[in-house]
């Protein structure tokens, strides 16, 4: 009896869950959609997507069918999703200033813009984003309001400081933070929540609390350690770098090494190499050898202290480049990543650049190696799993 009482419960679950289903998002137009809103006393819930965003599909295959977040969500919003790389869904990206995939808008019935956010989520913070939207201490564009209106409170600087959707308004981004930098003392400054709240920033280069950040580095080691706060400091240089790059800015570069030379002499070496690759890669024309070389002769030195650029490399040629002196220095650059870090993706990115130089049996070896890390570790083995199948279709062919 106790058995088929258990049976009758998980089939009421699964039944449950299959009538909830995932999130039903309208067809039609964005206007159509909006009129449903309206008629149906509903906000709206806009998801904007790309086909090549990578976040998208784990979003929509394991949050979006989520029973909690498909009740809710069916319950209290018109779903609309966009392409933002087409039509309508092109111009609706524009005109609600969405930078990245992907990104959830949410409004009133009557069409205001509430509240943004975006990236991957786990069910519970998807499902804390639709009720956030209502509240007017966290929804981000109420949050707007309050700060176009004059509000320069400390509490409210923070509130708003910490919305996740404020990192896709550069120039407001840092300027709010900026503001709340000028309300803390340099004792509150050196709080736990303070430096937690610094550490998590993503503020341009020049931005005072990057500057800041960069300034008192030793006082971010002792709350995250010494690992997490040089990676972060890498990722501060290394974007600055590429942004340069990009622009072709070499004296902008020249600025930049001065800053790493004056505030961290004792790394500056690495730190000075580091930005010239990046500078590198950002070029619109990318000089394959002087940026192949320039890892190659980093990882020399640095392998051990930052396996990333190196890993990046080996990405970017295995992808990019056909040239097989350079996919030789490619794999020689990731061997030293490798001597450093035997992990997995050190060994899939290495499988990728054998592949492309022909050297399959090699390849093979290394897929499979990665592949038998992956299951020790409860790792999805996926892209060594899928290289393997294509060099055995090739040899199948």
């Amino acid at each position: 009896m106790r058995h088929a009482f258990t049976v009758i419960l998980s089939l009421g679950s699964a039944l449950a869950q299959a009538q909830s289903g995932p999130i039903a998002f309208a067809g039609g137009s964005w206007a159509d959609a909006q009129a449903t809103a309206r008629q149906a006393h509903k906000g709206i819930f806009l998801y904007a997507a790309s086909p090549s965003c990578h976040w998208c599909k784990p979003m929509e295959k394991d949050v979006f069918t989520d029973p909690a977040v498909s009740q809710y969500y069916t319950a209290t919003f018109v779903s609309y999703k966009i392409n933002v790389d087409e039509g309508e869904g092109k111009a609706l990206a524009e005109r609600y200033e969405v930078r990245s995939m992907p990104t959830y808008l949410y409004f009133s019935p009557e069409g205001k813009l509430l509240h943004m956010s975006g990236n991957y989520k786990s069910p519970t913070a998807f499902l804390q984003d639709g009720k956030d939207a209502f509240d007017p201490n966290k929804a981000f564009f109420t949050l707007k309001e309050r700060y176009e209106a004059g509000d320069r409170s400390a509490p409210f600087l923070y509130v708003f400081g910490t919305s996740p959707a404020l990192s896709q308004q550069e120039a407001l981004y840092d300027q709010v933070s900026a503001d709340y930098l000028k309300s803390q003392t340099a004792a509150e400054l050196a709080s736990k929540k303070n430096l937690d709240y610094l550490f998590e920033l993503g503020t341009s280069f020049y931005a005072p609390t990057t500057q800041y950040f960069l300034a008192h580095q030793p006082a971010f080691v002792a709350q995250f350690g010494q690992v997490e706060v040089s990676a972060k400091r890498r990722l501060i240089i290394g974007n600055k770098a590429a942004e340069l790059g990009l622009k072709n800015d070499l004296s902008g570069l020249d600025r930049l090494q001065q800053i790493i030379v004056r505030l961290m002499p004792t790394e500056a070496m690495q730190l000075k190499g580091l930005a010239h690759i990046r500078y590198l890669l950002g070029e619109p024309k990318r000089d394959w050898p002087a940026y192949t070389n320039a890892v190659l002769a980093y990882g020399k030195k640095y392998a051990s202290q930052d396996n990333f650029t190196l890993r990046e490399a080996g990405v970017y040629l295995a992808f990019f480049v056909k040239d097989k002196v350079l996919l030789t220095k490619g794999d020689e650059i990731i061997r030293q990543a490798l001597a450093a870090s035997r992990s997995y993706d050190n060994l899939c990115t290495r499988a990728k650049l054998l592949h492309k130089l022909g050297r399959d049996r090699e390849a093979t070896r290394a897929a499979q190696e990665a592949a038998a890390l992956a299951a020790k570790d409860k790792q999805n083995p996926e892209e060594a799993t899928e290289l393997l199948a294509e060099i055995n279709q090739k040899k199948a062919g």
